[in-house]
């Protein structure tokens, strides 16, 4: 459903991870997906540190709160092929947030700003070969047949 919606799934790269805390548990099986796919993962430090401790190599980031180098310059070089990012209601991780996902969008990074949406995209990625058809394309198909 991503690619048919225009969604570009990458194939490798670095991929970003920054979660509100409740979804840490989950960003941890993304991680565990992404890396199987072969991406190297960079994360800020909380949830760096939560991948981590799952035995998953990443390395931690600045947020644009905490400095440069931080994750938007990374973003703005293109270096970032892949976001998963989600935010608590802090003002701070607001700010936060807005940046990576207007320098991700402005990037044409590809960006999941939920955990379900995240997992379900790592779990298509493991099945790239697979073509996509049009509603239309399908219906046009059906017809042929049944004629």
């Amino acid at each position: 459903s991503q690619v048919a919606s225009g969604t570009r799934l990458p194939k490798s790269g670095k991929a970003f991870i920054s979660v509100n805390p409740a979804d840490k548990p989950k960003a941890v099986e993304v991680a565990r997906l992404l890396h199987a796919l072969g991406f190297t993962l960079l994360a800020t430090r909380g949830t760096a540190q939560s991948i981590n401790e799952a035995g998953i190599p990443v390395m931690p980031v600045n947020k644009v709160s905490e400095g440069r180098p931080h994750i938007v310059d990374m973003i703005k070089n293109n270096e970032i092929v892949l976001i998963v990012n989600t935010v608590d209601e802090k003002r701070a991780a607001i700010l936060d947030s807005r940046s990576i996902r207007t320098s991700a969008l402005a990037q044409k990074a590809t960006l999941f700003t939920t955990i379900e949406g995240a997992r379900a995209a790592c779990i298509g990625m493991q099945h790239t070969g697979l073509e996509t058809y049009s509603v239309q394309q399908l219906h046009a198909e059906l017809e042929g047949a049944l004629e």
